[in-house]
């Protein structure tokens, strides 16, 4: 949805400049948010969590339930997806635009299946696509 008010946005002509605020900080509002600024707009994003990344961010928990930047980080998860790919040139110009920034990395994670045999195998497709994390 981010990104289909950014494109009624940026291909409106003409558009003056407007003060837009975008709620969370997924992958859709922040690329949303890059469209909009490039084009002149004053952009402000608001995220309730700890960081960026909206359900692709990773969720970091204390057994002890301390909370707050003191607390003993003991386990993390991956609360929706593990990793995101491109499909398009355009999008891997944008993913390359958020690892200069920090925003994203390279994933490294191991991707395994279940063998015909029995037991876990590496995926030999798995190599064909890099992903990455934010």
């Amino acid at each position: 949805f981010a990104v289909l008010v950014a494109s009624m946005v940026f291909f409106a002509t003409p558009v003056r400049s407007m003060r837009v605020a975008i709620q969370g900080s997924g992958i859709s509002a922040a690329t949303c948010a890059k469209l909009l600024s490039q084009n002149g707009h004053d952009v402000t994003v608001f995220e309730a969590g700890r960081g960026p990344g909206g359900r692709m961010s990773t969720r970091r928990a204390s057994p002890t339930g301390t909370k707050g930047a003191d607390a003993a980080v003991d386990f993390q998860w991956d609360h929706g997806a593990q990793y995101f790919s491109p499909k398009t040139e355009a999008f891997a110009r944008v993913i390359d635009d958020w690892c200069a920034l920090g925003f994203a990395a390279a994933w490294e994670g191991h991707h395994c299946m279940w063998s015909e045999q029995g037991g876990v195998v590496p995926d030999a497709k798995a190599a064909l696509a890099t992903r990455y994390a934010g």
